[in-house]
This record gives structure tokens, sequence and C-alpha cells, in this order.
């Protein structure tokens, strides 16, 4: 990107970008209503108070929903955009399988209080996180990313500070892109969102009067069976050796 500041002229060059992928599979009403009908036999107790632990599936051990037959129509959906997601990551789609690792639900129940935050996670197990939102309120929580380390503005430490209850005490002028370390995306029914496994995030708290239920999962790219002579890549699960160890 060129950029001209008064007399100045500069080119400036925006290094590691993190990919997040956002979109709007066609079919929605149909996978909706196959987790609606999931629902019932992976149900599991919230409770507030947890830091969003007790609001999902995953706490609870109910992370299967893949194996599920339904819902393979939806997985079939979404094998198609891990492949578009590659594609624009410059990758060779062909060179891989999709193996879903977990999936579950999160329920998040309304609350005033704001006590059914989820807490700065990542999910570093796996290559790619995806969050289908199989119905969440107009005026719902926002999903934030987190930079963890800000690469730009490390070496200024506090002088990149951004006051937010009074701009004018702010060095920082605007926010952007380039000085901030975290961005939120406002959900809509329907979307699904993919970004890379180790990707720090966290969900506001639900203070709308509805609730917001979506799908989570966990994903591995293996290479595929004509690819195994690479040197680089993760072989299928079905020609590791699994050993137990002892205590």
């Amino acid at each position: 990107m060129h950029i001209s500041v008064d007399e100045n002229s500069a080119t400036l060059h925006a290094l590691f970008p993190t990919l997040v992928y956002q979109s709007r599979p066609e079919g929605h009403h149909e996978y909706q209503r196959a987790f609606q009908e999931e629902a019932q036999r992976f149900q599991f107790q919230t409770e507030p108070g947890s830091g969003g632990k007790h609001f999902t599936g995953e706490y609870h051990g109910q992370i299967l929903l893949h194996q599920q037959a339904s819902l393979r129509p939806f997985f079939n959906t979404l094998a198609e955009h891990v492949s578009s997601y590659l594609q624009v990551l410059g990758m060779k789609p062909a060179f891989f399988e999709m193996q879903c690792l977990k999936s579950w639900f999160v329920v998040c129940p309304p609350d005033s209080d704001g006590d059914n935050a989820i807490v700065m996670h990542n999910h570093s197990c796996s290559d790619i996180s995806w969050v289908y939102y199989v119905d969440v309120p107009e005026d719902g929580p926002v999903i934030r990313f987190h930079a963890g380390r800000r690469l730009n503005t490390a070496p200024f430490e506090s002088s990149f500070h951004y006051d937010w209850k009074n701009e004018e005490k702010s060095a920082v002028d605007k926010l952007n892109w380039w000085n901030r370390d975290t961005w939120s995306i406002q959900p809509k029914t329907g979307d699904l969102l993919m970004f890379p496994g180790h990707q720090l995030h966290s969900v506001d708290a639900n203070c709308s009067e509805s609730m917001r239920t979506s799908v989570a999962g966990d994903i591995s790219l293996v290479l595929r069976e004509e690819h195994l002579n690479l040197e680089y890549g993760r072989t299928a699960s079905r020609h590791w050796l699994t050993l137990p160890l002892s205590q």
C-alpha cells in the first residue's frame, strides 16, 4: 500500500495478516433444522459463573456431532468451504483431506448480568477452528479475535495505549488493523466462520433477551494417500501406532 503524508511518501508492507473466513452456506435453513433436531441428544446443563465453560458441549464431553448421519450434508458443505479457505491462502486443497476432530454445541442463555462470556482461548490441537451460528439474536454478542503479542506496537509498549473513556488522553489517533490488539465480528444466524486453530478468541456475554446457539469444531488437515511420501504434512490417524503410556 502506497501512502502520502504531507510531502513524504512511503510504501507500506502488511506482513503476516491473519485470515478469518466468513460465509453464509447455501441451504442454511436445512442445516439449522438438522442441528435443532440433534440438540436434545447432545443437551447438557448450562451454569453461569464459570468463564463460559459450562456453556459449551466440549466441557461436558459432548464433542461428536460430526458422527451423526443427519448432519453429514452440513459437514460435506463445511469441507467445500475449507477448500475455498485454503485456496484463498494459496494452498492446494487436493493434497489434503479434512478430519473433524471434535464438534460441539455452544448454548448461551440470555443473561443481563453479563456472566456468560466465553473467556479468551484457542484450539491449539487443530489446524482450523470453525463456528456455525445456528440461531443468534440480532443484538447478540460479538466474537473477538486477539492478537496476543501485538507485532506492530510491541516495541513501544504502553505508548500505544488507547483510552476508551477519554480519547483526548490517547496517543493513538484512531484504531485500525495495524495498531489494535483485538478485532470483533458480529455474526448473524447462518454464518460460518473459520480461522487458524491457534488464534486467540473470546465471545462477549449474551446480554440480549434470546438464546444464542452455535456449533463449534476443530479440523485437522492430513495428507491424502497419494501424497504420503511428502516430507511435510500430517498422516491420517489410521497410519499411526498407538501405545498406552505407563503411570
